[in-house]
C-alpha cells in the first residue's frame, strides 16, 4: 500500500501548484489595458520601449510595464499608480488617462505636456495626487471638487 501514496504524491502536489497559480493570476481590467495602450499608441512615449506586451500589469511572463502599479480587485488587476516623470513626453494631456477609474497617484513631472488637464481628471472617485511640476500645462480649472480635495504637486497651477 504505502508505494501507491506515494506515487500520488507528485500529483496531488501538482494539482495544487495549477489552482494555486490560477487562483493568484488574474487579468487585467479590459478597460484599463485600453486605456494605456491608447497612450502608448498615440504618443510615442520614451517609457514604451520597457512597455513589452498588452498587459500593463503583466500578464504571464512579462513583467508589470514600466512606472505601472497595479492592484487586484476581486477577479480583476486595475492600475492604481502611473509614474512616467522626466522623459521628455510632448504633447496635450493624454484624455485616455482619465478611463483608468482606479487611478489613485498620477506622476506626470517634469515632461513637455501642455494645455489644460481635462475636468474629468479632477472627479475621478479615488485619484488623491497629482504631480505635475515642470509641465506647461494652462491654468485654468479649479482643482477642489465639490466632494474631494486633490493633492497637486506644482501649486502655481491654482487659480
Amino acid at each position: 500500500m504505502l508505494p501507491k501514496m506515494v506515487s500520488l504524491w507528485p500529483l496531488t502536489l501538482i494539482c495544487f501548484l495549477a489552482f494555486s497559480v490560477s487562483i493568484t493570476h488574474s487579468k487585467t481590467l479590459k478597460r484599463d489595458v485600453k486605456a494605456l495602450n491608447e497612450i502608448k499608441a498615440s504618443l510615442g512615449w520614451r517609457v514604451v520601449y520597457a512597455w513589452i506586451g498588452d498587459d500593463p500589469c503583466g500578464d504571464g511572463d512579462l513583467p508589470p510595464w514600466s512606472g505601472v502599479t497595479c492592484s487586484t480587485q476581486g477577479d480583476y488587476r486595475v492600475v492604481t499608480e502611473l509614474e512616467v516623470y522626466a522623459v521628455s513626453i510632448i504633447g496635450p494631456f493624454p484624455i485616455a488617462l482619465t478611463n483608468l477609474l482606479d487611478l489613485t497617484r498620477l506622476y506626470l513631472d517634469h515632461n513637455q505636456f501642455s494645455g489644460r488637464i481635462p475636468n474629468a481628471l479632477y472627479k475621478h472617485p479615488f485619484l488623491k495626487e497629482l504631480y505635475i511640476d515642470g509641465n506647461g500645462f494652462r491654468p485654468g480649472v479649479d482643482p477642489i471638487g465639490a466632494h474631494k480635495v486633490l493633492e497637486l504637486s506644482d501649486t502655481d497651477f491654482l487659480v
